[in-house]
């Protein structure tokens, strides 16, 4: 059985929504309902179906709605016992619609107003401010203790009923229309004044039918035609006109087969029209007197329209994923290295350029991206995080521009939002650019100069209102010397640079970014002076990441006292690169991979010790694998990193790298550099 949730800002209100529909679908579905206050306390909720009270709310809960949840936002009609208290009223009478707020005490207003209840003077009323004295009645759905002193008359209407259309289409997202339709549509048409119950009364009654349903079709999204028990055509709204504008200009007094021969008025079921203009979805519901078919209710949609509404919906539910959580003061540190970099952020939070983030691994470049955007003018948009080292470069251009339906094998029914649509309006940041492939760097450029993006497989462009933010730790312009990356695509981005200080450079922010982390992990850790020094003078580079690493470390030995001995194996280690210069250039290949590559020594010594040890267990680590084993031995390090060092090591020949999911193997002249690598660590030389 599907299980329904049902969503409002108070218990109460809940409670008599869930009961409300419940009394009609209990043997469809299992509900329970929620206040906001509830669902902020809870955990992710996993309904297949979320009923909400009013769209306003979706803002407040839609990180706890799963992306597999559907929504229902329920429209509320006035019930045959609310229009009997109503009729009470004199004609002419002045009163107060007293509700919780001004926009609660308009939509019943309007409601009433729809209903034909326009012999009254309504004025809103919401427990504050002043009002016209004179008044002395006061009409309000059950909040009556917002009623001001001096009002002698109150009519309490009680709530609003959900609505047939909630009803009908929450059957029909259950799969149970026909069924509904047939059985709990009629006993709940007994309880509807207007939309439902009197819709028979107002085909009968011509006088009044065409002033009400005037109002009530003008009201609604969708193309609405009703037809009299033949047939004929005769009362149409601006959006059907619009959408079969093709098919014919005038409508009414046409047979309805006239302007669509394709639809079965004998079936409940949605039909896909395909138009010149447009492909429609329609449906026919039957107006009954009695036993008898007085007409039907065609509704018309625009296809693209609705899986556009449904995509939004979609992508809003995506944002739980999207979203910057850190700000500046989540930033650690009084250095006075970080306290500029932080001013210099701030001072780029306020301007809107491109923002380029040098830093090397660990330093915390997401941090300063996530709270850049959080001082932006973006703040209330998407913060979306690109890793372009992580995805494949085959997958890589799909993601960030999104695809559609159909444009390669695998891809999704529907087609799917690219990274750069998700993030319009806010920001998208853009980690580890320097791993970008030189093809996908064109199109970058190309969506940056014209601020346009088109999918894979689309054919047209969509306008796009984004903030790039990227990141590396890598030297760019090196690399743009060596041919590496494109020239006009580094001065797109770098507009706004932001350098990040290393750890090493900031030793007096160790302890205090230390004694967070373990805070955090909800331990309480001493350390011996020994101890102090070695972590106050060890050169760190992994930077934040490596200490947060370590700090773990201890907090599993469940030591409350930390000396020398409980530290992981620190090294003293620096760039080896000005010590490696002293060793003979073109001496063997071994001598070139340490001149040459020296500044990543420990990487290569990390990825060649985990490959030995599966070359002598005769297994094969793919690169997750190898990531994860090295990363458990007191590693740091990424995907893209293990990535490149794989790609490096094959590109010398000290690694064997076939394609596809074979894994990397070590082969004699790699055991034979990680011997030599060892040999240097041993006499100093590394380290």
């Amino acid at each position: 059985m599907k299980r329904i949730a049902v969503v409002a800002t108070e218990k109460e209100y809940a409670d008599f929504l869930m009961n409300n529909v419940a009394k009609y679908m209990n043997r469809y579905a299992a509900f329970v309902s929620y206040s906001i206050e509830e669902i902020e306390r809870a955990d992710l909720l996993k309904e297949d179906f979320v009923l909400l009270s009013a769209f306003n709310i979706f803002q407040q809960v839609r990180q706890k709605i799963s992306e597999h949840s559907e929504i229902v936002v329920l429209s509320l009609s006035l019930s045959k016992r609310q229009m009997e208290t109503l009729k009470e009223i004199p004609d002419g009478s002045r009163a107060l619609l007293v509700n919780f707020d001004n926009r609660s005490c308009m939509h019943t207003i309007t409601c009433m107003y729809d209903a034909g209840i326009r012999n009254l003077e309504l004025l809103p009323y919401y427990g504050e401010g002043d009002y016209d004295h004179s008044i002395k009645t006061a009409i309000t759905p059950n909040e009556a203790h917002l009623v001001p002193p001096g009002i002698t008359k109150v009519y309490n209407v009680g709530e609003s009923s959900v609505d047939m259309n909630s009803l009908y289409n929450i059957a029909d997202k259950l799969g149970v229309y026909e069924e509904f339709a047939a059985k709990e549509a009629n006993e709940a048409r007994g309880e509807y004044y207007f939309i439902n119950s009197s819709m028979d009364k107002l085909l009968n009654d011509k006088e009044s039918m065409t002033d009400k349903l005037n109002t009530l079709i003008k009201l609604m999204n969708e193309g609405i035609i009703i037809t009299d028990s033949v047939g004929r055509i005769y009362l149409t709204n601006e959006k059907a006109q619009k959408l079969l504008a093709e098919r014919s200009k005038v409508l009414q007094g046409f047979h309805i087969q006239e302007v669509l021969p394709e639809l079965d008025l004998d079936s409940t079921k949605e039909k896909l029209i395909k138009t010149p203009a447009a492909n429609l979805i329609t449906s026919a519901v039957e107006i009954r007197s009695g036993e008898e078919v007085a007409g039907h209710i065609v509704t018309i949609t625009d296809f693209e329209e609705a899986e556009e509404k449904q995509h939004g919906m979609r992508s809003k539910l995506s944002e739980a994923s999207h979203l910057a959580k850190y700000h500046f003061e989540d930033i650690l540190g009084d250095s006075e290295a970080i306290q500029k970099t932080i001013s210099d952020a701030r001072q780029i939070a306020a301007s809107d350029g491109a923002v380029m983030i040098i830093g090397e691994s660990g330093t915390g470049k997401e941090l300063f991206a996530q709270s850049i955007h959080n001082a932006s003018g973006r703040r209330k948009y998407n913060f979306v995080a690109v890793n372009c080292a992580a995805i494949p470069d085959n997958l890589l251009e799909s993601e960030m521009f999104g695809y559609e339906e159909g444009s390669f094998t695998g891809a999704k029914k529907g087609g799917k939002v690219g990274f750069f649509e998700l993030a319009h309006k806010g920001t998208i940041f853009l980690d580890e650019i320097g791993e970008m492939p030189l093809p996908l760097q064109s199109k970058l450029l190309r969506v940056l100069e014209e601020r346009k993006v088109m999918r894979v497989g689309g054919n047209r462009n969509i306008d796009i209102d984004v903030r790039i933010i990227s990141a590396t730790n890598k030297n760019l312009s090196e690399m743009v010397q060596e041919g590496q990356f494109r020239e006009d695509l580094y001065y797109r981005l770098n507009v706004l640079p932001l350098s990040i200080p290393p750890l090493r450079e900031r030793k007096q922010d160790v302890l205090p970014i230390f004694d967070s982390l373990i805070r955090r992990m909800n331990a309480n850790l001493q350390l011996s002076p020994e101890s102090v020094n070695a972590l106050t003078h060890y050169s760190w580079r992994g930077n934040v990441r490596e200490l947060r690493n370590v700090a773990e470390f201890l907090v599993s030995k469940g030591k409350k006292y930390i000396g020398t001995e409980d530290l992981p194996p620190l090294k003293y280690r620096q760039r080896p690169a000005r010590d490696v210069l002293a060793m003979k250039e073109n001496s063997t290949i071994v001598d070139k991979f340490i001149l040459n590559e020296g500044r990543e020594i420990d990487l290569y010594c990390a990825v060649l010790r985990q490959l030995q040890q599966s070359f002598e267990r005769s297994e094969r680590y793919g690169r997750q694998k190898l990531l994860d084993k090295i990363n458990e031995n007191g590693g740091f390090y990424t995907e893209g990193e293990i990535r490149k060092a794989l790609s490096k090591l094959s590109s010398y020949g000290f690694i064997r790298s076939p394609k596809g999911r074979g894994g990397s193997v070590i082969n004699h002249e790699g055991i034979h550099l990680l011997e030599v690598i060892e040999r240097f660590y041993e006499r100093g030389i590394l380290g």
